[in-house]
């Protein structure tokens, strides 16, 4: 037998050993992984704040007269529309959102996200803070704000709200059950990265398997251990 057929083969039984160990520590393992998603589900409930998000939608409307729709008003507010979003993500519009609110203008920054919504000149406007009333007044302030701004700016008048905020009172996060699952895992990863190393460090001989191994000659006896 060469040196690479004994490496693998020490190799397969210390991965043998690994298994039965980790299967006589199971139960420990089980243990682990129940408290440390026991603690983080009510470290969650407890601790973390409850985030609630509102959210508007508002859109170019291109105008018709006489049933018929201006294409090149469509083409302008296509080209216009990452104008708005810059406009509404800029520091003019907010700071104008937070003196009508009577709050610092990092807490409507921190709040606010502005997006395009995909293939469309539709977009989004969103709040989230831990107050579901205040993340309403954020949007619906922020929506009133530019478009007066933009009508009095750039003379545009066809922003028109689709969705108008709605108070939300379900929290959008934190995820209660995806908490209590990572903490799960993390329970049971350091519950076995624990047995694993003590596994590793372990070079005491256990058995009459691991003298032979160990002295490299058979065991001719084996004295009985009894207690008084």
């Amino acid at each position: 037998m060469d040196n690479q057929e004994i490496q693998n083969e020490e190799i397969e039984i210390n991965l043998a050993e690994l298994f039965q160990v980790l299967k006589e520590h199971l139960h420990i393992i089980i243990i682990s992984t129940l408290i440390c998603a026991i603690l983080v589900g009510a470290f969650t409930i407890f601790f973390v704040k409850k985030q609630y998000a509102s959210t508007a939608r508002i859109f170019p409307k291109p105008e018709v007269n006489e049933g018929i729709v201006d294409y090149s008003q469509i083409n302008s507010n296509n080209s216009m529309t990452k104008n708005y979003v810059a406009l509404l993500g800029g520091n003019n519009i907010q700071s104008k959102v937070a003196k009508e609110l009577n709050v610092d203008t990092n807490v409507v920054s921190s709040a606010l996200s502005i997006s395009n919504e995909t293939d469309t000149q539709i977009i989004s406007i969103s709040a989230t803070t831990t107050d579901p009333q205040l993340s309403k007044k954020i949007v619906d302030t922020t929506v009133d704000v530019f478009t007066n701004e933009v009508k009095e700016t750039l003379n545009i008048n066809n922003i028109t709200t689709v969705d108008d905020a709605k108070l939300q009172t379900l929290p959008v996060s934190p995820s209660v059950p995806k908490n209590i699952v990572i903490g799960g895992l993390v329970g049971a990863i350091l519950s076995i990265g624990i047995i694993f190393i003590r596994f590793m460090l372990d070079n005491r001989l256990h058995t009459q398997e691991d003298v032979e191994k160990y002295l490299e000659i058979p065991n001719l006896g084996v004295i009985p251990y009894f207690e008084d």
